[in-house]
């Protein structure tokens, strides 16, 4: 068997901040890349991962670790919030008018599958589970549109 960078062992109810704090040090490599990425000790770190110790991660710090490849407070936070976070991707050289065109693509094949699940009235838990995949694709895609839009009006520098 083979364990991923950071696996705890001692339990953690995934809606507490600290099942957050372990996926980021998870994201982030394991602990001894985040302790030297903090500047805390080993066991500093582990214990801002232990939900039997007071020890929490600052807001900085978390900012610190959160990342593109590391989204795991961003993720937790908008939950609270009642959202969703969804990151994006819109680099140098995104052609507007294909991005436009996945937009509408994704909206209508979201559509049509969310029409087909409920066809009979309801949604089923596997349905929903393949209509959220799609329909999360189409809201990234719609950001992505969205910050390119931002991007003509304010250009950064």
């Amino acid at each position: 068997m083979t364990r991923g960078a950071f696996v705890p062992v001692k339990p953690c109810d995934p809606e507490l901040p600290k099942a957050a704090v372990r996926r980021l040090v998870n994201q982030n490599g394991g602990i001894k890349r985040t302790a030297v990425k903090l500047g805390l000790s080993e066991t500093q770190t582990y214990a801002v991962t232990d939900p039997g110790t007071p020890d929490e991660l600052s807001f900085a710090r978390a900012a610190a670790l959160t990342s593109h490849e590391a989204s795991a407070a961003a993720e937790y936070l908008a939950l609270l919030a009642g959202g969703v976070f969804l990151p994006i991707e819109c680099g140098a050289g995104v052609d507007v008018r294909a991005l436009t065109a996945d937009v509408a693509r994704e909206h209508g094949e979201a559509i049509g599958a969310l029409i087909r699940a409920m066809a009979d009235g309801h949604i089923a838990i596997a349905e929903a589970r393949t209509s959220l995949v799609e329909v999360d694709d189409c809201l990234r895609t719609l950001c992505g549109l969205r910050a390119l839009l931002l991007k003509a009006i304010d250009p950064p520098g």
